[in-house]
């Protein structure tokens, strides 16, 4: 059985077109910048616009920049991103048409600790965490607001970890914990995601979890996108290599491309990547010997590198390539060359350049993010296999840097902390500075 899941105008689910979405970056106290930010996102495609609300403050702005896009006849839905508080999720939720918690910090925490915990212990911890659920359900169903129950693998909680390990499966746990704890006090009206900066860890999770619904038999509208998939070419081929396969496994309700870039930039790609999903023909591509052959004579940048991606990250789900080959006519042997490194180390077959993963940011990031990454990648772009995050806040920065080398994590005001793996190695510093403490760390 197939769940529709109501928000604002739109009505997601199985038969219903997929929702492309973004999210703003501007700070949300800042109510002006953030209403002309959300309408230059919906005139380029967004169709759900995402807000960051990280404490009571923001609330206030979020119901006056809701009143404003109102005013203005524009009805886009609105979705509150909400962590650690639960008091600002209720608040939130009598606002807007969605919004997004994160149940590794609803409640729980990622301290990197391993938790030995009885059935009791466990189970007194599910009952704290739907104690502390209970008023947001009830505010949800009084107001009609759909919730999207976003689980990232950056912040997945310690006792999660420590009974499911660090895997995709963790991660689709996670979600049927509080799916659960949903159903249990009559609440339906839900979205779930699973997003990794590993294209490969995104799509397990995202299958593992689809498959336990389907056993279910109730499937809820999914949330596809890789996080901190970064920026340019690179940022665009993770995404289209994750959500594309999936598309192409008919999984996907709404999805999001995740770029280090303005917000604007991300709903073009995604409505393309949709496109050419549906578009794609067995005769665009074949394989040999495990070796992709992507031979479509696409003209336009942007199908080109969606197609390609999309094809090979499902390929290597389901048959496991190891090698890919473009051609493309309109393209140069350089230009098929480098596409085809790219996917291939964004789907972890060979790693043939340093690996950058950064956050998109939010209106939680303060500092200029964009610059720092661009920087990064100018300095350090020529250490193949080396893993360099650039990441806005602590959310999911300290999480998503395990699976790094080195990186940094912004704080407040244009300060920012190395780290090394899941390490902070430095205080709390500018950034300027932390970009010479991380470039001293790299060449030692």
């Amino acid at each position: 059985m197939f769940q529709e899941v109501k928000i604002g105008k739109i009505i997601m689910g199985e038969g219903h077109p997929i929702v492309v979405q973004s999210m703003t970056n501007t700070d949300t106290a800042d109510v002006k910048a953030t209403v002309a930010q959300c309408k230059r996102m919906i005139a380029a495609g967004a169709e759900m616009v995402r807000i960051t609300v990280p404490s009571m403050k923001e609330v206030e702005s979020l119901r006056q920049i809701k009143e404003q896009l109102r005013a203005e006849g524009i009805d886009t839905p609105l979705i509150a991103d909400v962590h650690f508080n639960p008091k600002v999720a209720e608040a939130a939720a009598a606002i807007v048409e969605k919004v997004r918690v994160n149940p590794g910090n609803y409640v729980d925490k990622r301290n990197f600790k391993t938790m030995d915990l009885s059935e009791a212990e466990y189970q007194a911890s599910l009952d704290a965490m739907e104690a502390k659920a209970k008023s947001l359900f009830e505010t949800c169903k009084a107001h009609g607001t759909a919730l999207r129950i976003g689980i990232n693998h950056g912040s997945l909680a310690d006792r999660i970890v420590s009974r499911y390990g660090n895997t995709p499966h963790a991660m689709a746990m996670s979600a049927i914990e509080w799916l659960d704890i949903c159903e249990k006090n009559d609440f339906r009206n839900m979205v779930f995601s699973m997003k990794a900066s590993n294209v490969n860890t995104m799509m397990a999770a995202t299958l593992d979890l689809h498959k336990m619904l389907s056993d279910r038999s109730t499937l809820y509208p999914i949330h596809l996108g890789v996080t901190e998939a970064g920026n340019g070419l690179e940022g665009r081929v993770k995404s289209a290599a994750g959500i594309g396969a999936l598309l192409m496994m008919g999984i996907g309700n709404t999805i999001r491309v995740s770029l280090t870039e303005k917000p604007e930039n991300e709903t073009p790609f995604a409505h393309t990547l949709i496109n050419v999903v549906k578009d794609l023909k067995d005769t665009d591509y074949t394989l040999t010997n495990q070796t992709l052959i992507y031979h479509k004579p696409e003209p336009d940048f942007d199908r080109w590198i969606a197609g390609a991606a999309a094809v090979s990250g499902y390929l290597n789900y389901q048959q496991k390539i190891k090698d890919i080959r473009i051609e493309n006519p309109h393209f140069s042997p350089a230009e098929n060359d480098n596409l085809a490194a790219t996917i291939l180390q964004a789907c972890r077959l060979k790693m043939s350049k340093t690996e950058f993963i950064s956050c998109p940011s939010c209106g939680r990031t303060q500092y200029d993010i964009e610059s720092v990454l661009a920087q990064v990648k100018e300095r350090f772009a020529h250490y193949p296999g080396l893993k360099l995050a650039v990441m806005g806040c602590i959310v999911n920065g300290p999480g998503e840097m395990a699976d790094a080398d080195y990186g940094i994590v912004g704080a407040t005001n244009g300060l920012a902390a190395v780290y090394k793996g899941k390490e902070r190695v430095s205080e709390i510093i500018p950034v300027a500075e932390a970009l010479k403490q991380l470039e001293k760390l790299i060449e030692k």
